[in-house]
């Protein structure tokens, strides 16, 4: 059985608009719904089939017409028709070949989607953390706002020298920038991810499902991670068809040499009535029997194959050795970014969030300098930062791992033809 993945749209697949929030199955599937690359596998597919249902059948017959312009022909028949048999295997082998060429085209179309579902995971991956930053930028303005306040009523008591309000104000500005650029950021990744999913850039996008970091726990070993790149990854399966399609084609010019039978149907006329049997000229079957004769091409091609065939296994090897690497590189950068991640929530941001409440306190009972509450905003501003991309890249690594194991957060298609 022959099977074209993402051939039609499910019912699934058919994305309404509506204020739930956005999943990663979801923008997966309204994405293969409507992306042109996928309709382009899809008609690529397509053609491919249509090759094989070619190649399977058999050669088309030849008729050869030779009407004679004289009352002397010519020729010894006016027509002549023979239907080639291909008991040599021709015509099965033919049969592999365009079988394999679509095996081979079905493998690079599973690769290309799940390349384009890695492609929505990391545009809603960046639209996430852009949300996100945009959200702390917001709140440490407002922060940034009441200090200034408070600022500003300790020197209308006097209390406080006005240069610490200048200070306080200049710093308002910078947070406002931050938070502008932010925002920007925003839209960039919001008419990133609507480009994806084929809708007009400016479209407005719901609020996004909460992307939960998956736990430690749920980390299989780095060998059960290549096991499964192994099983499942395209490459080497478009290896496989490749090798497929190399043995076919060498079969198919094993059989072009082989004898053939073709039954055939003569006429010796028919513009003039066809004569008599009994003249040895009048209308009769046969049999046609073909042998080709080698003059050197046919060994030179099997000889050509035959390279391939060792050359590709070599290729394969070296696709095998490709996806450790990717998958070995993947799963250390995961482990470095846990434990990132670990040091950033469990000790930084803390000690950060405290040493500024101190600084705040003391500048509201005028123990500290206005500096020192600035130099506390900043770094827990920058912590902040340094940890929503610390969770991030935890994300990212989760999603290149699975990308190199071959997998998918999300079921992908297939229907059977």
């Amino acid at each position: 059985m022959l099977v074209v993945p993402f051939a039609v749209a499910l019912p699934w697949m058919c994305v309404q608009e509506s204020a739930s929030p956005l999943n990663l199955d979801a923008a997966v599937a309204e994405t293969l719904r409507s992306h042109p690359r996928v309709a382009g596998l899809r008609r690529e597919l397509a053609a491919r089939l249509q090759a094989v249902k070619g190649a399977r059948a058999l050669t088309a017959p030849t008729v050869t017409f030779t009407p004679g312009l004289t009352s002397l022909s010519g020729t010894t028949e006016e027509v002549l028709a023979l239907q080639p048999l291909e008991i040599n295997g021709t015509r099965s082998a033919r049969a592999n070949v365009a079988l394999a060429e679509y095996r081979l085209a079905r493998e690079e179309a599973r690769a290309a989607v799940l390349e384009l579902s890695y492609e929505v995971r990391l545009a809603l991956l960046a639209l996430d953390q852009a949300r996100a930053r945009r959200k702390l930028a917001e709140t440490q303005a407002t922060e940034a706002k009441t200090l200034e306040r408070l600022a500003g009523r300790q020197v209308e008591l006097g209390t406080r020298p006005g240069i610490e309000r200048e200070q306080l104000a200049l710093e308002t500005l910078r947070t406002e920038n931050l938070k502008t650029q932010a925002a920007s950021r925003v839209k960039s990744a919001e008419h990133a991810l609507n480009l994806l999913l084929g809708r007009p850039a400016d479209s407005p996008l719901p609020e996004l499902a909460p992307i939960a970091l998956p736990q430690e726990t749920e980390r299989e070993p780095v060998e059960a991670a290549l096991a499964s790149a192994l099983s499942l990854r395209s490459e080497l399966k478009q290896a496989v068809a490749e090798r497929e399609g190399i043995e076919a084609q060498l079969k198919l010019a094993q059989a072009g040499g082989k004898p053939d039978l073709a039954p055939m149907v003569r006429v010796g006329s028919l513009l003039r009535g066809i004569p008599a049997g009994n003249t040895g000229n009048g209308a009769g079957v046969g049999i046609s029997l073909s042998l080709p004769i080698d003059h050197g091409a046919r060994r030179a091609q099997k000889s050509a194959l035959l390279e391939r065939l060792e050359g590709q296994k070599s290729r394969r090897e070296d696709v095998a050795r490709q996806i450790e690497r990717e998958v070995r590189e993947a799963w250390e950068k995961l482990a470095a970014a846990r434990e990132v991640l670990t040091r950033y929530e469990g000790e930084a941001l803390p000690r950060s969030e405290r040493l500024l409440r101190a600084s705040q306190i003391g500048f509201e009972e005028g123990k500290t300098s206005v500096l020192a509450v600035i130099e506390a905003q900043r770094t827990q501003r920058q912590l902040q930062s340094d940890t929503l991309q610390a969770r991030t890249d935890v994300l990212l690594a989760v999603a290149a791992l699975d990308k190199a194991r071959g997998v998918s957060l999300t079921a992908l298609p297939e229907v059977s033809l």
